[in-house]
């Protein structure tokens, strides 16, 4: 078969354009509130602490809602780098390449010539996957262990070497370590069902070293699960059971410890599926095949990869479908098969052409508006950051002057301040801070204004107004007292 991208050479240079994007926006786009800034903060936190064992969510406070590998990624990088974007994004991103070749590799041995490079571009463009690849957050983690898993077991069933069994093994154990037992309910299934489908029961038995994997698996993973919990008692019954199996099958589950339930109608994962896909999922939607038997015939050639490639893309997805909390980037784990089940349709159907344009202009344009919101005008990105306000913060203070955020919590201000940061939602204590000698300075949002007491609010001079966040004020040091008006010296008013 003829290599698509040697007949369309703008496919390298269209994934370079995305990588270079992508990396672009790892440097320069602030921490985000409220997801990535906060495991930022968790991540700066653990490195400043020297506690590589319990991440923390305040000083002193277990973050028990998910395993350490992300964090543990990301506090390496600020060790090496500093508390920065690249610093914590680095290794996150480094992870998500591993991902890409891994889907590249597993293009290029499935369907021949350079095919590696149309997966690569259409799963690097898919929105999800673009934007996870280098987000301070657990999903990349995941998808690294799972994707390991799903490609390890079907070179293991087409007899590859025994390495290739243990690295399902090895792939379980980053599952574990990144999100938890997740990891296997995503990636077993999708195995089991095309052993069950294809007969090959026999295979899988003798070519699965299942005894030594079982204990790479635990060798690698459960010293951290035990360790946690002995250091922080608790942890394993909040994890297993509460993160586990309330957070999707109790609506609005209150019993989060550090965050808000994401309520959702069941079924909304295939909406963040297609969202977090497009445009390269729009040639699934034409993809009806002329019969079953046709279906059938696809499905099974080849070692039936077509019925892997719709098992491992499906499930995650079938999964989550009655969730009642989840949120947007649940459905990463099926995007590597996602893409190869699109490269395998695309080399059957149109070798010479692969992909549209009119998808890759899409992709363009999105990737675009990415960078230019990104990059020039982060006050219309749908997240927020307080890297400006701690700027002008650091810019305006000297040393000994506080600042401090009535209202809600933001974490990139955390992780900008270096945790130099205070927050209050009662007005006395702000009151009290005003009162204390010396200047400070004060973030609220404009919303939280009306709650704020007139007697605090003539004490509060300007500095940054931000219509779409906080904005900055800094105590005024001549603010008028009425309390303190000796009314004996005043004139009357009126007759």
């Amino acid at each position: 078969m003829s290599s698509p991208s040697a007949k369309r050479p703008w496919i390298p240079l269209l994934l370079g354009f995305l990588l270079a994007s992508r990396f672009a926006l790892l440097i320069l786009a602030p921490h985000t509130d409220p997801s990535e800034s906060r495991y930022a903060e968790i991540a700066r936190k653990m490195a400043e602490t020297g506690d590589w064992i319990t991440p923390q969510f305040d000083y002193g406070i277990p973050f028990w809602a998910k395993p350490p590998l992300s964090i543990w990624m990301s506090a390496a990088g600020i060790e090496l780098f500093g508390a920065n974007e690249f610093g914590s994004r680095i290794f996150i991103f480094l992870g998500s390449l591993v991902v890409l070749a891994m889907v590249a590799d597993r293009a290029r041995r499935e369907f021949g010539g350079k095919s590696g490079w149309t997966a690569a571009l259409i799963l690097t463009g898919m929105p999800l996957f673009f934007f996870c690849s280098a987000a301070v957050m657990t999903d990349a983690a995941l998808l690294l262990g799972t994707t390991l898993s799903m490609l390890c077991f079907r070179d293991a069933m087409l007899g590859g070497s025994r390495a290739k069994g243990l690295g399902i093994f090895v792939g379980f154990a980053i599952g574990l370590l990144a999100k938890g037992p997740l990891a296997l309910v995503i990636s077993i299934p999708p195995m089991l069902g095309w052993t069950v489908l294809t007969g090959r029961w026999r295979q899988a038995w003798h070519r699965l070293p299942w005894f030594s994997g079982t204990l790479l698996m635990l060798a690698l993973s459960l010293p951290w699960y035990l360790a946690a919990e002995q250091k922080t008692p608790g942890f394993l019954e909040y994890f297993l059971i509460g993160e586990h199996w309330k957070r999707f099958t109790v609506r609005g589950w209150q019993g989060d410890l550090y965050g808000n339930a994401h309520p959702v109608y069941p079924g909304m994962i295939w909406v963040y599926l297609v969202l977090g896909s497009f445009p390269w999922c729009l040639p699934l939607f034409r993809t009806v095949p002329a019969s079953w038997q046709t279906f059938k015939r696809w499905s099974l050639e080849h070692d039936a990869r077509g019925i892997y490639w719709i098992l491992w893309a499906t499930w995650p997805v079938l999964f989550f479908t009655p969730a009642r909390n989840i949120i947007a980037t649940y459905p990463l784990p099926a995007l590597p098969a996602l893409a190869l089940l699109l490269t395998d349709l695309a080399c059957a159907r149109n070798p010479s052409r692969p992909i549209h344009p009119a998808i890759a202009i899409g992709s363009m344009s999105l990737v675009s508006w990415a960078l230019i919101i990104g990059l020039f005008l982060p006050n219309l990105s749908p997240k927020q950051s307080e890297r400006e306000l701690v700027r002008r913060f650091e810019k305006e203070h000297v040393p000994g002057e506080i600042l401090v955020y009535y209202g809600p919590r933001k974490y990139s201000a955390e992780f900008y301040t270096a945790g130099g940061v205070r927050h209050t939602a009662s007005a006395t204590e702000l009151e009290n801070l005003l009162e204390a000698p010396g200047r400070c300075f004060v973030a609220l949002p404009s919303y939280w204004m009306p709650m704020v007491p007139p007697r605090i609010q003539r004490r509060l001079q300007p500095v940054l107004t931000r219509p779409d966040g906080p904005s900055l004020y800094v105590k005024r040091m001549d603010a008028p007292e009425l309390g303190r008006i000796d009314l004996s010296k005043t004139l009357p008013i009126g007759n």
